[in-house]
C-alpha cells in the first residue's frame, strides 16, 4: 500500500477509535487526524509504533482508577478528553522531527547519516518525555502519601504542579522506558538496521524520566498551583477557600507540557550531535 494511503486509513481509524473511546474531544480528533497522517506516512516504522504507544498507554492510565481521581483532580472528566491545544502540545515536537525527516533519505539504516540520527533521537526524547510525563501525573497522583515540592523539598497535596514522588518518578522511567524499547524494536526488525539499538532504549528512559523533572520544575516555579480548603483538593480556578501553594501564574499546564516537550526533544538531538 501507498504510504499515504496506508496513512489515511490508519489515521481514520485512529480518530473513529479516539472519539469512541471519548479520549479525545472533536477538535482533538481534528488535530489528531493531521498528526496522525504526517506520522504513519513516515518511512520508518518506528515513528507510527512510537505515536501509538503513547496515545494509547496514556488514555489507558487516565482511565485508571478514575473513581479516585474524581476526588483528587478537579476537573477530571472534563480533562480526561484530550482537545486541540493538548494534542498540539504533546505532538508539535515529534510532528516536527518527523516532518524534517521526510526529507531525508531513507534507503539505508538511519545510523549512517548523522541528521536522521538527530532527528530520530530528538523524536523518540518528545514523545519518551511526554509518556514519562503522562504517567507520572496519572500514577503519582495515586503515591499514598503527599508528594514533595521539587523546589523547597516540603509536602505538598496531590495534583501540586512540581510535585513528586517515588511513584510518579517510577512511572515517568517507566513511560519513557516504553517509548525507547518501542523504538528499538522497530528498528531491530527493519531490514535497512536489523539490529538492537541499546541507544535509543537509554534515550528513552533518559528522556522520560529527565523531561518529567524539568516539567516539575516549570511546574514549581512558572505554574499556580492553588488548593481548596472546602474541595479539599488542588483547582484550577479561585474561590473563596482556595490558597496558594506555588508558582507563578506564567504558563498553564498546555503551555508546560509544551515547553517541556520541546526542550527534551532538543536536548535529545544536541545529545546525538555531541555523540555522534
Amino acid at each position: 500500500m501507498h504510504p499515504v494511503g496506508f496513512a489515511l486509513a490508519l489515521s481514520t481509524l485512529f480518530v473513529i477509535y479516539t472519539l469512541r473511546k471519548k479520549s479525545l474531544t472533536r477538535d482533538g480528533a481534528a488535530g489528531a487526524f493531521v498528526l496522525g497522517m504526517t506520522t504513519f506516512s513516515a518511512s520508518y516504522w518506528l515513528f507510527t509504533l512510537v505515536l501509538l504507544s503513547f496515545f494509547l498507554s496514556s488514555s489507558k492510565l487516565t482511565k485508571f482508577k478514575a473513581e479516585r481521581k474524581r476526588l483528587l483532580e478537579d476537573g477530571y472528566d472534563q480533562a480526561s478528553e484530550r482537545n486541540l491545544m493538548q494534542v498540539v502540545c504533546n505532538g508539535l515536537g515529534g510532528a516536527i522531527a518527523v516532518s524534517l525527516f521526510h526529507t531525508l533519505d531513507a534507503t539505508s539504516c538511519y545510523t549512517s547519516q548523522q541528521h536522521a540520527t538527530v532527528l530520530i533521537w530528538a523524536y523518540i526524547g518528545h514523545y519518551a518525555a511526554c509518556c514519562g510525563d503522562t504517567w507520572a501525573s496519572e500514577l503519582g497522583i495515586l503515591n499514598k502519601s503527599w508528594p514533595i515540592l521539587i523546589t523547597k523539598l516540603k509536602k505538598v497535596p496531590p495534583g501540586t504542579n512540581g510535585g513528586v514522588s517515588p511513584l510518579g518518578l517510577a512511572a515517568s522511567l517507566g513511560g519513557g522506558l516504553l517509548i525507547g524499547l518501542v523504538g528499538a524494536l522497530s528498528m531491530a526488525l527493519d531490514r535497512r538496521c536489523g539490529t538492537w539499538d541499546w541507544s535509543l532504549v537509554l534515550v528513552g528512559a533518559a528522556a522520560g524520566l529527565g523531561g518529567s523533572l524539568i516539567d516539575s520544575v516549570l511546574g514549581a516555579t512558572v505554574q499556580q498551583t492553588l488548593y481548596s480548603k472546602d474541595k479539599k483538593r488542588v483547582v484550577e480556578h479561585k474561590d473563596a477557600s482556595a490558597e496558594h501553594v506555588s508558582g507563578w501564574n506564567v504558563l498553564d499546564n498546555h503551555q508546560v507540557n509544551l515547553v517541556t516537550s520541546l526542550l527534551t526533544a532538543a536536548l535529545c538531538g544536541a545529545a546525538a550531535v555531541y555523540l555522534g
